[in-house]
């Protein structure tokens, strides 16, 4: 077991709600979000935006955009939404 800070348990919140991750790192993440507000406030809004968008779109979108979105959202997580 690993003991994330919070930069990595962030940049990877995306790929541990779509069980994305292997064993060890979920464990890592879920170790981490029990014991810090603040990522676990950023992984209760991940899931609230994606449960919003499961809601909202019924169908798949195109590999192409889907990997161009999460690009977007990890740009974003590391560069602090700044241009």
């Amino acid at each position: 077991m690993t003991e994330l800070d919070c930069q990595e348990t962030k940049r990877q919140v995306h790929e541990f709600l779509h069980n994305e991750l292997n064993e060890s790192e979920i464990d890592d993440i879920t170790t981490h979000l029990a014991n810090c507000d603040s990522c676990e406030a950023d992984y209760d809004m991940e899931n609230l935006i994606n449960g919003s968008i499961k809601e909202a779109c019924d169908e798949v979108p195109p590999a192409q955009l889907a990997e161009r979105v999460l690009a977007e959202i990890r740009r974003i997580q590391v560069n602090g939404g700044t241009h």
